[in-house]
Order: C-alpha cells, then sequence, then structure tokens
C-alpha cells in the first residue's frame, strides 16, 4: 500500500473549500484541419483505451481510527474521470479561462480516484483544450511534469496515443526513502533515529534564522517565519479563481543568465518583482519593504510523492533599479539553496509543513487575520525542451493550473515548452484584481531588465546573431529595441488562440 509522506498528509488533512489542493496541466491542441471536426471526440475514445498507473489509480482510504493512506485500485476505470465540454462561440480564452478556474475551484471527490479529465472544444479557430485536475496530494510538480512527458510525443508523425492517468514509474529511491505517516510519527514517538536527527535540525535552522533575525553579522540563513511580510496582495480567502498567462523567450533568458551568472529561477523572480512593483503603485499598495516570495525545491535525494521544501525570502527592496534587483534576489536564492544542501531532505520537510501548516489550521478554526506565509509563491517544475504533439495535434500551449496554499492568495508557475517559458498567474480575484495586468507587466519587466545596462559580458553576447541551436551552441538575437518590439509582437501572438 503506498504510503503517505508528511506533506501529503498534511494537503488532505487541511484541505478547505477555500484551498483545495488541485493541480493541473492546461493544455492546448492544434489539430490538423482536415481532423478539427471529430478531433476531440477521436482522442477521448483513444485515450479511455490506456489503463490507470500509479498514482492515477490510486484511491484514498480514510479509516475512522487511524492514519489516511492511499491504495490501488486494481479495477480503476478511467471513464467515469473523462468529461466533455463545449464552449459557447466565439470560444476565447478568456472564456477558457473562466471554465477552467470555475472546474479547478471545486474539491475533487475522495470517494474515488483522485482525478478529473477535461476535453474541451467550441474554441476559436477548431484548437482542442485539456485540463487535467488532480489532487496534490498524489504528485508532486515535477512528478507531474513526468508524466505529461510521457503522454505527449515528441514527433508530429507519432500518432499513437497515451493518456495523463498512464502514471510515471517509481523512483528508485522510493522505497529507501518515503516512509508513510504511520512510520514517521511511531518514530516520533520512540525517538528513533532519523526523527530525532531532523527535530535536531529544524532547530538548528530556527536559530539561524533567530541569529539573522538579530543581525548577527555572518550568519546566512532564512527569515523567520511569518515575520517581515508587507501587507500586500492580500485579503479574505475565498474558493474563487482567475487565471493569467504569459510567456518569457527561453534563449534571451539563458544568454541573458549566462552573461550575469543568474538562472532562469533568478530571471524570473527578478521580472516577477518589477512587476508587481508596478502593479501595486498603479493600486496605490506598493509596501515600504521587500515582498517575500515562497519558493518550492525540489529535494534531490527524495523518494516518491511530494518530497519538496517550501522555502521563503525577501524580493528587491522599493526602488531598487532592475540589476541592482537582480543582484539581490541572485544572492537570496544562493543562500537558499546552501540551506538546502546543509539539511537533510526530513528536516526541510518538516519545516515546511509546520509553516505552512499553521496558517491552514488558523484559516480552519476561522481566525479571521490569518497568518501570512508570503506575499506570493513562485515555482518552475522543469519542463519540455522540444516541441510535443498529441495524436498528430500539435501542442501550442502547457500552462500549469496550481494550488493557492494557506497564508498566500497568488501562485505563479512556470514550465518551459520548446522556446518559451509559460508563466501561469492564479490568484484569488479579491485580492489580486486584473491579474491578467500583472501577467503583462511580466513581460514588460523582463524586456526592461534585458534593456537595462548589461555587465561587458552581456554586452558581448548580445552582440551575437541568428536564433538557431546548432550543435549545441546557442546565439541569440541582439539586445536591441528592435529585438524588444519582436519579443512584444511573439508574446501576443502567444497570447491569442
Amino acid at each position: 500500500m503506498p504510503g503517505l509522506s508528511i506533506i501529503d498528509l498534511a494537503m488532505f488533512l487541511l484541505e478547505t473549500p477555500e484551498r483545495p489542493f488541485n493541480i493541473g496541466p492546461l493544455i492546448l491542441l492544434d489539430p490538423p484541419a482536415r481532423a478539427r471536426a471529430t478531433f476531440a471526440d477521436r482522442l477521448v475514445a483513444a485515450m479511455l483505451r490506456r489503463t490507470p498507473g500509479a498514482p492515477f489509480n490510486y484511491r484514498l482510504r480514510a479509516p475512522l481510527l487511524g492514519v489516511p493512506s492511499l491504495e490501488a485500485d486494481p479495477d480503476a476505470d478511467p471513464a467515469a474521470h473523462v468529461h466533455r465540454i463545449t464552449l459557447q462561440a466565439p470560444g476565447t480564452f478568456a472564456q477558457l479561462s473562466a471554465k477552467v478556474c470555475e472546474l479547478h475551484e471545486a474539491p475533487l471527490d475522495r470517494s474515488s480516484l483522485l482525478w478529473d479529465l477535461y476535453v474541451i472544444d467550441g474554441l476559436e479557430d477548431g484548437k482542442i483544450a485539456l485540463y487535467g485536475k488532480t489532487h496534490h496530494g498524489i504528485i508532486d510538480g515535477r512528478g507531474f511534469v513526468q508524466a505529461i512527458s510521457n503522454w505527449l510525443a515528441v514527433s508530429p508523425g507519432d500518432r499513437s496515443v497515451r493518456a495523463m492517468w498512464e502514471g510515471v514509474p517509481a523512483r528508485a529511491a522510493e522505497s529507501a526513502v518515503r516512509a508513510s505517516v504511520t512510520g514517521r510519527l511511531s518514530g516520533l514517538l520512540s525517538k528513533v533515529r532519523g526523527t530525532a536527527t531532523s527535530a535536531v535540525g529544524l532547530y538548528g535552522m530556527l536559530a539561524q534564522q533567530g541569529l539573522k533575525a538579530l543581525g548577527v553579522r555572518g550568519v546566512e540563513g532564512m527569515s523567520l517565519p511569518f515575520t517581515g511580510i508587507p501587507r500586500a496582495l492580500a485579503g479574505k480567502a475565498s474558493s474563487k479563481r482567475s487565471f493569467a498567462y504569459t510567456s518569457l523567450p527561453i534563449r534571451e533568458i539563458k544568454a541573458f543568465g549566462k552573461a550575469n551568472g543568474a538562472t532562469l529561477n533568478d530571471l524570473l523572480l527578478v521580472s516577477l518583482d518589477i512587476a508587481l512593483a508596478r502593479y501595486l503603485e498603479e493600486r496605490s499598495e506598493r509596501p515600504g519593504k521587500a515582498l517575500v516570495t515562497a519558493m518550492p525545491v525540489a529535494l534531490a535525494n527524495a523518494g516518491g510523492g511530494n518530497q519538496i521544501a517550501v522555502l521563503q525570502f525577501p524580493l528587491g527592496a522599493p526602488g531598487m533599479p532592475a540589476t541592482k534587483r537582480l543582484q539581490a534576489i541572485r544572492a537570496q536564492t544562493e543562500a537558499i539553496k546552501r540551506v538546502v544542501e546543509k539539511s537533510s531532505s526530513d528536516t526541510v520537510m518538516l519545516y515546511t509543513t509546520l509553516v505552512h501548516g499553521l496558517p491552514a489550521m488558523a484559516e480552519k478554526l476561522g481566525l479571521k487575520s490569518g497568518l501570512a506565509v508570503s506575499n506570493l509563491m513562485v515555482s518552475n517544475p522543469f519542463g519540455f525542451p522540444e516541441k510535443r504533439y498529441l495524436m498528430g495535434a500539435a501542442v501550442e500551449m502547457v500552462l500549469p493550473v496550481s494550488v493557492v496554499p494557506a497564508g498566500q492568495l497568488l501562485n505563479v508557475t512556470a514550465v518551459t515548452l520548446d522556446d518559451r517559458l509559460q508563466v501561469g498567474f492564479l490568484a484569488m480575484p479579491e485580492a489580486v484584481p486584473d491579474v491578467d495586468k500583472l501577467a503583462r507587466y511580466t513581460a514588460e519587466a523582463f524586456d526592461e531588465l534585458i534593456d537595462a545596462r548589461p555587465s561587458p559580458a552581456a554586452k558581448h553576447a548580445a552582440r551575437k546573431s541568428a536564433s538557431r541551436v546548432h550543435e549545441g551552441v546557442s546565439e541569440v538575437v541582439p539586445y536591441t529595441r528592435k529585438s524588444t518590439d519582436s519579443r512584444k509582437r511573439a508574446r501576443r501572438t502567444a497570447n491569442q488562440i
């Protein structure tokens, strides 16, 4: 019987109508012109011939006395979990987004398989959308990317049809590393080796954070949880969601990052930070100190399930120019990496569960003020470095639709597809009105960062031309105003169906 990790269990126990733990992809397909009229129905029929695999064949077993667990259903039938929807004309992206938010808001039925797939037609230009809603307690973002990668083909000539629910291969380390909740709780009571070590490690992390808060020189660590978080993007928890997206050019991100010693995540974070500053300034809500973000970090030595740490750190201070903001954020992400490297997986998972569990418990108890963990959550669970296809249809978009956990009201999740970094924004609309504006500002902030004064190495990279990858060496379009305009045109195209 599959075990639940500490974080898996928390996702089931702390779920509320306002905070459903649903995640899943929103995929946009462009079927061949001659096959569009019947494509959606033929795709459903072909997928239903595929057998569910782990974790999509799991059911939740929740005894009256004892700890919940997962069990594989040998008779799992996907037919009851695949739904057809047709949008009314004109079938715009706004209509699709509203429908997906409506579906995403409702918790899944725990008495059945913990997922649903919606196949949606009626879109402009005969396109088809797929939305796969799955409980986060059975799969993490990295695992879901693997499941989607197995689902989608890498060649338009590959007409074989697979399905989301075929699952992912078990990780080799799962049996050794992923202990069940029952085992972990028993270990806590008996103080077995490993549990005690995790507790000591947790005390050490909190001690480092306390020393940093006191301003002790030379102390590196994260800020104390629930402290120093400005009041921004705040509001009352609600079941309602709004969704928007943008996309950024991978080649330019990587070239600029390499020239400036920054990662893709660093550049995403600084673009978001610049965009948020503009967004809050327009609303007269810009805080007087740095926003705080939460960032999931995959644990390299962990097994299956949700084996992640979600850690918090400040972004750039108000008024910082783009280049200084990048330096500040890069320093913070490097410090977070060192914290994870120095701590065991169990320690940071225990820390994550406690820090994110307290705000959820406060909401369940009806405390009006709640506990803020951060102003937003930002994650980037890998992606797809090449074009993808399904039954001959080109995949135009794979957008992540994720969770807005307690203590936050905005989730930003990025996934790569071919030469674009797709960025999805899921928000509670009362806290983040006009989330589509924030998505647009993020793309414009990336342009601002690229057009800021680069380092000498960046200037050298900018003088290179062409936009192809040849024998493993990538070249970038020059960073000129003309190329900036081209980027904006590309984004406008990407944001249309």
